[in-house]
C-alpha cells in the first residue's frame, strides 16, 4: 500500500464532501475516472494518426493488425489474439491502439442512444 499525501485544503474539503464515504473510496474512484479519461483520449490521438497514415499502412500492412502507440506503429500480426498478447505484455496498463488495416478505412460509428429517432 501506498501513502498519498495531500495539501491540507484539499484534504478538508474531501472530508467535508465524503460525508459518511470513506475519503481514500472517493480518491480512488476519482483516480479510476482521470486514467479512463486519459486512456480515451490517447485511443482518439492513436485513432487519429492511424488514419492520417492510413495509405502508408495499406501498402504495408494490408490484412494484418497494427498496434500503435505514441503514433507509430509499434508491432503487427496477422493474428489478432497473438498480437493483443504481445502488446498487453510489452505496454501492460498503456492504452494502445490494436486495428486491422483492411483494403478501405473502417471508420467506427458510436451510438450514444439505444433508439434511433425518425428510422422506421
Amino acid at each position: 500500500m501506498s501513502t498519498i499525501a495531500l495539501e491540507p485544503e484539499l484534504l478538508e474539503q474531501l472530508r467535508e464532501i465524503a460525508g459518511r464515504e470513506e475519503v481514500g473510496d472517493l480518491i480512488r474512484e476519482a483516480v479510476r475516472i482521470y486514467l479512463d479519461r486519459v486512456a480515451r483520449e490517447k485511443i482518439r490521438a492513436e485513432t487519429r494518426a492511424f488514419y492520417e497514415v492510413y495509405e502508408q499502412l495499406r501498402q504495408q500492412y494490408l490484412g494484418e493488425y497494427v498496434a500503435l502507440h505514441n503514433g507509430k506503429v509499434v508491432d503487427h500480426d496477422v493474428d489478432l489474439h497473438t498480437l493483443h498478447q504481445r502488446v498487453r505484455r510489452r505496454y501492460r496498463h498503456v492504452p494502445v491502439l490494436i486495428r486491422q488495416v483492411t483494403e478501405k478505412p473502417e471508420w467506427e460509428i458510436a451510438f450514444r442512444s439505444p433508439r434511433l429517432e425518425g428510422w422506421s
